[in-house]
């Protein structure tokens, strides 16, 4: 039997979705948390300088989409067809697309005033739209009442409840106006395993 090693930081983001996907299939994994204090040292002993990793039986994948795709493949959460797995890194590029502005506000500006207004740029430029859009897509699936994609949970939807979760927190809004996704996101975070992995995981900001 395999054995996987997952390492990010202490967060969800762009590593929960992996979480999500071991949870789902009862498989068993290492979840080590990479800490602020000693990413530095541990940046310099991995692939490409960045986080996530996956360790499979000492082989080591970087670059979140190809772990959660891979993974998402092996538990049978990646679509139905070649054509669902296109739609599916479709939606997945789409969510990503909200997170593009997210590091200048938070890496390069220090002056709050000058924060605030980049932050409100950000919801207003960004999210909101690109929310809006979502939604209309995800619509076009059943009226909106089901999944992104096919009749049944994929990884793009647990993608969307990760990465939206924190596109919506850096910009310091809500789902509110977005019924639809809302109603996406509580039928995915309600699946009783994802809702026993909410429970039990380690408690972030993000």
């Amino acid at each position: 039997m395999s054995t996987y090693k997952l390492t990010y930081f202490d967060a969800r983001c762009r590593g929960e979705t992996s979480r999500m996907l071991f949870k789902l299939a009862d498989q068993p994994f290492e979840d080590v948390r990479v800490t602020e204090e000693s990413w530095p040292q541990v940046k310099k002993t991995i692939p490409m300088g960045l986080l996530p990793i996956l360790d499979i039986d000492g082989v080591v994948l970087h670059q979140s989409h190809a772990i959660d795709r891979y993974l998402a493949k092996q538990y049978g959460y990646a679509g139905k067809s070649d054509l669902e797995a296109a739609q599916i890194d479709a939606v997945v590029g789409s969510v990503e697309d909200l997170t593009t502005r997210i590091p200048p506000i938070y890496d390069m500006e220090e002056d709050p005033q000058a924060k605030a207004k980049y932050i409100e740029r950000y919801k207003k430029e960004f999210v909101l739209p690109g929310l809006a859009k979502l939604e209309k897509l995800l619509e076009t699936n059943n009226g909106g009442n089901g999944f992104f994609v096919g009749d049944s949970l994929t990884w793009a939807d647990l993608f969307f409840v990760n990465i939206a979760e924190y596109a919506v927190l850096m910009a310091q809004t809500d789902l509110n106006q977005f019924p639809k996704l809302k109603a996406l996101r509580d039928r995915v975070e309600t699946v009783p395993k994802i809702a026993a992995w909410i429970e039990e995981r380690p408690k972030t900001e993000y």
